[in-house]
Order: C-alpha cells, then structure tokens, then sequence
C-alpha cells in the first residue's frame, strides 16, 4: 500500500531535516525539548484445550545469527521470511528468520499454534503481588492496603507489552490484537474504570479462542462481564410495560452487526447481494434486534446474590466478579418464543443459557459470518483490500475445515496465512497491496527486533522491576483496548480522500494517521531509539520523575532499552549495517539506491554507536516501515 503525497512528503521532509541537522553530529537526540530531526516532541487450538503459560516473561540476552546481506544469495530468501513474520508476529527477529531459512515457514506457524496462550491474568497477579498488593481484593481497590486502580492499571499494560515483546505466543497475540479491534471492549466504557484484571481475563479469552472455535469465542464474550458493562447487557431485565422497562438492545445490535454478519447480505468473497432493483439486501431489521435484546435479558454478576443487586452501585461488585462469567436469574429472563435471522424460531419456556446457545447457533449459521469475519481478519493481519479469490478461499475453510466443522479458527489462521495472496503480492495489485501500521506495531516492532529489556522501575513497596512500558491513552497512539468507541479506533471500509477513493480502495488506520500523527510518529520513534542503547554511556535512566498516580510511580510514557551490539559490532561496515535493519524493520523493502544513501551518510559518523541510532531511526521513519508489505 502506498501512503497519501502528504504522508510521504512529510517522511521525506524528516529525513532531509535529519540529514541538514546532522550531518557531522553524534547519536544527540533528546528525550524533551527537540529531538535529532528538528521537531519538537509531542510525546506525552480447541478453545476448551487452549493451555497457559505463566512462566516469567524475560529479555532476549543470547547472540543473534548473522543475516544475509543484500549481495547474499539468500537475500531474498531472508526478506521472504521476514517479510512473514512481519504479518504473523508483533516483530521481526533474526533468531525467527534463521528459523524460517532453516525449517520453512510452515514449520514456524506450526510451532505458533502448539505455543500456549501467555495468560494476561495470571502475570498481572503476579505483578501486582510483587508491588505488595492483594490480587484479587475482597471488594473494589481503592485503598493503599489493596493498591491503587492506577497502580493497577500500569501493571496490567506493562503485562501486556512485556507480552507482545517478549512472549513466545507471537502469532497467537497478533490474532488476538485483531480480534480485540472486532470484538471491541474498552476502558474508556462507562462503568469500566479500575476493572483491570477483567479486561486482562477478556484479553485471555481472545487468546484461548484465537486457534479455538469462533462459536465458542462469541459465547464466551456473551457472557463476559467487561463486554457486559461496556454493551449494557449486564443487569439487563426483561420487559416491564407497567414499570416502561425494555430490554436494552445495544449488545443484541452490535453481535450481529460488528461481531458477526453484518449489515446486508454478502456473497462468499465478501462481495454484496443485491435485490432485483440492485439495492443491497439488509441482514436484519429492528424487529431481529428487539428479538435478540430478549435473548439476552437476565445477566447479571457472578457474586450477586439477587439480579442487579447493589442498587444504584449495581456495577461495583468485588473484583472476582470482573472475571467470571455472567450468571442468570431465570425471573428475569423472558422465556417466550423468539425469532431470530432468517425466521428461525427458538421455542418458549427455555433457560436463560439455552436462549443464549440457540441464538449464537443462529448467528453462526448464518451464511454472512465466514465472509464477513474473515475478511475483517485479513485486513488486520495481511491487506487491508484483500481480493475476493482470497476472502472466498478462506472463508471457505471457516464454513469448512475440512471436517465439517465450521468456525475453527485454527484452520482459518493457517489458510490466511499461508494463501498464494499472502505470500506473492498480485501484481494487479502491487501499487497498494498491505496495510498501514497501528503504533503498537510501530513500536513493538524496534522493540523486538533490537531485543528490548526493561527499565528499572520503583514500585509503590520499594522493590524494584526492570519492566516494558508504553502508556497512553491517546485514540491516536491506539492504546491496546482503549478504542474511543464499539466500532473500534478507525472503520474497516474508510478510504481516505484521492487515488484510493477513486479506485474504491480503502486504508482503514489512516483514518487516524494525518499530518500531525506523522510528525508526532517520527518523534516517538526518534525518543525509542536515541540513547536507549542498554550500555549508552549517555543512556536514558528515567529516573527521578514521578508520572502520577497514589504511589508516586517512576512511570514515564516511553520505557525500553535495546540491545544493539549486533549492530555496533557491524558498524565498522555501514552497508551491512544498513542491510540487516533494512532486512529487521521493512523486510528489505528499501532499494539498493537509498540504502546507499544511508550508507553515505552514515559514513560521515565516526562513533559507531552513533551510525546505528541514526542507521535505525532512518529506516524507522521511512513510508517502507510505516507499510506492512
């Protein structure tokens, strides 16, 4: 995919402002103020089966195998497999291309999806034990005995990064990123502040579900208090026409319009049915919604001991409640006959549970879910215009995996994956072929690639935690489940004004990359990697600042260092050093012609240290890294 003129010139003008700024210069660069550029910064398997790991999460420290450079005759045979793992995995690592070169990447992806899930619930207990804090209070934290929910908060987001970077479950957490923009909880919901062990419980349930079975992922989520709250379908009675009270009709909407068909009719590639007059042909109308609200009416807390207990505190219950399931109470249920897509009938007189599994059959049977889904998948995974020969074969295995099942998610992950169209960019459509990058994959990107290991952190007891962190809650910077609404950070069908527009193409991230977010991109980048070196003598500490909080936490926004005495040690030969970032960070993507102009200018550097950061940063910025290819 190509980037908007005024993306590209505002990368370009970056690096022209770089290379007038320092031409002669050391590794510079500032943490506030400006940094190197000139530009301020700104930065403020079955789904039952699925087993865990909690072992400790911990740094990559072992030597990296040498890569092949641009005059090997592996070179292309690397920048495939890289090019690979940029699609399956938050980032490209040597020690995963070495693999891929070595064994193939069909024996990579087999080994993801035998890699059990890192449980985000269980790290997050451990860490907030390890900070002097109860893990599961007796009711809701507020006090300095049970930690802070901002305490909370920061050690649930640095689970996660410490996840994605140094987890071995890649694939599984990349399809759990994917799944978490489709079926959308967020923190910014009302009622879902300091609820942060649920959402990590809901993080975990995407990822037992992610090779698992998508019937089993929307029961589970159905019932999941987080979704509960943020869809209003918790403590959500049936209907009382004395007492003017209807069943809320917010959850029954969006399963059946962002979680599962749609809103009209599709063809198995995704293309959609038309009527005689040519008119698209809905899916459902709002008689099936109000249908689907009586489904789900009846819900409420695990620990409640009567529905919607608490009164006007109904939402606060202790924290175990965030976790389990949602629990029925059957005199709040309505029990009638209900029809649901395609005049299915459920019968009356049944469970709350029964109602539940009969409507989630409906939905799955219906014939929209393969095509909808799986496109949804492949623009978050692979290309954000994937062609209808590539949405219809693989939403031909989601209806069949070969053994009559429908939904498996492991068969669908491998067919996307694998698929001729995933692997040789058509020409047809080589001009945009790709998606644009989200930051989290901006980050983790450099993050893993250059083995990323923790800064020192002070916790509210004293004890000190080297941990990974990036908090924000910035919309634009797509804090990992903080979406500003249901319909995630940025819609699937946007297309930006010009060429793609005109050719009916679409570039959903750049909804919310302009301009601005360009430049403050490069900023970010540029506070990533100067002077984060592990044995920079001039190294960012981060120490000595308290970033909020009841506890008076050392938590700046940015926090990493890297390991980058691969490419100290290659600095000596600036070519090299050039073709092994180029291979890391864009699958070889830059030209011979620009590297050599990098090499140029590197050149001019004397201290090696300093070649690498600026070598990084250069490629980093480039319109190649901001493009998953």
């Amino acid at each position: 995919m190509k980037l908007p003129v005024q993306c590209q010139h505002l990368l370009c003008i970056s690096i022209l402002l770089l290379l007038n700024a320092c031409g002669g210069g050391g590794s510079g660069g500032g943490e506030s103020g400006k940094n190197n550029a000139g530009i301020k910064s700104t930065i403020s398997s079955s789904s039952t089966a699925a087993t865990s790991q909690t072992k400790p999460l911990n740094p990559d420290t072992k030597p990296d195998p040498a890569l092949p450079t641009r005059d090997s005759t592996d070179w292309d045979k690397a920048r495939d497999a890289a090019r690979f793992l940029a699609q399956g995995s938050f980032g490209v690592t040597a020690k995963d291309i070495d693999f891929i070169l070595s064994h193939g990447k069909a024996a990579w992806l087999e080994q993801q999806l035998s890699t059990p899930l890192t449980s985000q619930v269980a790290h997050l207990d451990e860490r907030v034990k390890f900070w002097g804090f109860i893990p599961v209070p007796p009711s809701m934290y507020y006090d300095a005995a049970t930690g802070g929910e901002w305490d909370r908060l920061i050690a649930k987001h640095d689970v996660w990064w410490e996840t994605v970077i140094w987890g071995s479950d890649q694939l599984r957490q990349r399809v759990v990123l994917a799944l978490s923009q489709i079926l959308v909880v967020s923190h910014a919901g009302n009622g879902l502040y300091a609820r942060e062990r649920g959402f990590a419980n809901y993080t975990d349930i995407l990822a037992r579900h992610a090779f698992g079975n998508y019937k089993d992922l929307l029961t589970d989520v159905s019932l999941n208090p987080i979704m509960g709250i943020y869809l209003s379908s918790i403590n959500n009675p049936k209907a009382d026409t004395a007492r003017d009270i209807h069943p809320d009709e917010n959850y029954a909407r969006e399963v059946l319009q962002l979680f599962s068909i749609g809103l009209e009719e599709l063809n198995i590639d995704g293309s959609i049915k038309r009527n005689a007059n040519g008119k698209p042909i809905p899916t459902f109308d709002q008689h099936t919604i109000n249908e689907f609200a009586r489904v789900f009416t009846g819900w409420t807390f695990s620990t409640n001991t009567a529905f919607a207990e608490g009164g006007e505190f109904a939402y606060w219950r202790t924290p175990i409640s965030n976790v389990e399931p949602m629990k029925a109470f059957a005199e709040f249920h309505d029990s009638g006959a209900k029809t649901l897509l395609n005049g299915q009938v459920i019968p009356a007189g049944q469970t709350p549970q029964q109602d539940l599994n009969a409507a989630i059959d409906n939905i799955m049977a219906h014939d929209n879910v393969a095509p909808f889904i799986c496109k949804k998948l492949i623009q978050h995974l692979i290309t954000s215009n994937p062609s209808p020969a590539y949405i219809a074969r693989v939403a031909t295995v989601f209806n069949n995996n070969g053994q009559g099942i429908k939904g498996d998610m492991r068969a669908v992950i491998k067919s996307i994956y694998l698929d001729q169209e995933a692997n040789t960019i058509p020409l047809e459509s080589a001009d945009y072929f790709g998606k644009h990058k989200e930051t989290p994959l901006v980050i983790a990107g450099i993050w893993r690639s250059f083995k990323a290991r923790g800064t020192p952190v002070k916790g509210p007891n004293g004890a000190w935690a080297n941990t990974i962190q990036y908090l924000t809650e910035d919309p634009i910077e797509q804090t990992f489940l903080y979406s500003p609404t249901v319909f995630n950070f940025y819609q699937t069908d946007y297309s930006p004004p010009g060429e793609l527009a005109t050719r009916n193409l679409v570039a959903p991230e750049l909804q919310v990359f302009g301009g601005a977010a360009a430049v403050n991109q490069a900023n970010l980048l540029a506070n990533l990697i100067y002077r984060r070196h592990y044995n920079d003598k001039d190294r960012y500490t981060d120490t000595g600042q308290a970033w909020g909080g009841t506890s008076n936490w050392n938590n700046l926004p940015v926090k990493a260092l890297l390991n980058l005495d691969t490419e100290i040690a290659l600095a000596t030969t600036p070519s090299a050093l050039v073709d092994r970032v180029n291979l890391l960070l864009t699958q070889g993507q830059i030209s011979a012609e620009h590297s050599a102009l990098i090499v140029e200018h590197i050149s001019l550097l004397q201290d090696p240290l300093a070649r690498v950061y600026e070598t990084l940063f250069l490629i980093a910025i480039s319109p190649e890294y901001a493009i998953q290819r």
